[in-house]
């Protein structure tokens, strides 16, 4: 974290912190719905999508016209009390407060990507949203850990008691920051501000970064489901075996992070590695789909998990460097918005898929989608690059 400065360095401590507890929550909530089926379980995981769909365009305006530290500030106390009330719920509450934890999520994301750029210089944006997945990441796989250990042994309140906390603890961190993003909005005559999707679609550019991306997350959000059945039914792996496979993806994200931030060049650019990498993880997903052997499929994986590593790192600086400063806000929340509908768009369609054709093939054809995309926006996003 040298280099990028006090603030930056404060903001990713903060980010941590809240991951780490935010992540043994989810564990916690889990177990206080899978009681009641299938359905309560996947409208929790839901949930926290559909809050960010629903809530991004007033999130990313309320981004863009308020001081970010702020708003920060307030979502944190706001998600601290949420935590507590979770701790005494049934089953339905649990449901709405996770919605609002999940618009909570979305604001803070799109804060944090609308003020990195203001807290670190230009050139070092790629290496600042770097360390950012770097350390975030760990915090996750951190969260998980703490949380299983916290339901397993104290109950779920613990848990969630912790997440708490840790909301409380942003606060002092985020207060000692100096430097803020305060918001001065260009409005219409009326007084309005020009809504998040509107700024994007009308912006070639982005366009073609906000068409990639959602492409690329669908096609990822297609093996979500089949995974399951690709290392057990298939591979014939066991509960131990198919927990290693996912600390072998988890922990790729991980190290493709701390390799891409620690030997990136600004020479590289960031429109290129992004191209690269949406060929890259199409190979890699027919390589996956068609795994002999959990060991083949295990390599695979953690390469495929670099290569999402790098496409998340680069993908940022050119989102910052295609937007005016003042709209970071409403891009940051339509974008994330966006993906967030792809990605269960993904889901959805990886599982309807499954049923109806064979589970590598149809793994297989989403890598070939993630490459494919190009065709429609690759001009686009080079475009983009020499903006």
């Amino acid at each position: 974290m040298r280099g990028l400065g006090r603030d930056f360095n404060f903001l990713l401590v903060a980010r941590a912190v809240s991951i780490i507890g935010d992540q043994a929550a989810l564990i916690a909530l889990i177990f206080m719905v899978k009681g009641h089926g299938s359905w309560s379980t996947a409208a929790l995981l839901g949930g926290t999508g559909i809050a960010m769909v629903l809530t991004s365009t007033w999130v990313g305006k309320l981004i863009d016209r308020e001081s970010v530290k702020k708003v920060i500030i307030i979502t944190s106390l706001v998600q601290s009390i949420i935590c507590f009330a979770l701790i005494h719920s049934n089953l339905y509450a649990v449901l709405i407060l996770n919605l609002i934890l999940g618009a909570g999520q979305a604001i803070v994301i799109a804060a944090t990507g609308a003020w990195t750029p203001s807290l670190v210089e230009k050139e070092n944006l790629g290496k600042a949203f770097g360390q950012m997945q770097v350390v975030l990441s760990i915090a996750s796989l951190a969260g998980y850990g703490i949380g299983g250990v916290l339901v397993g042994k104290f109950g779920v309140s613990a848990a969630l008691l912790l997440d708490a906390i840790s909301f409380l603890l942003l606060v002092p961190m985020l207060l000692i920051m100096k430097k803020d993003r305060i918001g001065n909005p260009e409005v219409d005559k009326d007084g309005k501000m020009k809504g998040g999707f509107k700024i994007v679609w009308q912006n070639p550019s982005l366009r073609a970064i906000l068409i990639s991306m959602t492409a690329f997350v669908t096609a990822l959000m297609i093996f979500n489901p089949l995974e399951v059945y690709l290392t057990t039914e298939i591979l014939g792996a066991g509960p131990a075996g198919y927990g290693v496979i996912n600390m072998v993806w988890s922990a790729s994200i991980a190290v493709g992070s701390m390799l891409i931030t620690k030997t990136m060049k600004p020479e590289w650019g960031n429109a290129k590695p992004v191209m690269i990498s949406f060929v890259a993880v199409g190979f890699s997903m027919v390589a996956i789909g068609y795994a002999p052997n959990l060991i083949f499929l295990s390599v695979a994986l953690f390469l495929c998990g670099i290569i999402v590593a790098g496409f998340n790192i680069f993908i940022s600086p050119l989102i910052v460097k295609n937007s005016v400063e003042s709209e970071l806000g409403r891009v940051n929340a339509t974008i994330g918005a966006i993906n967030s509908a792809g990605s269960a768009v993904g889901t959805a369609l990886g599982g309807f898929l499954g049923h109806l054709l064979p589970i590598r093939f149809v793994i297989a054809m989403a890598g070939v989608l993630a490459a494919s995309s190009l065709i429609f926006t690759g001009k686009k996003l080079l475009a983009a690059e020499k903006k």
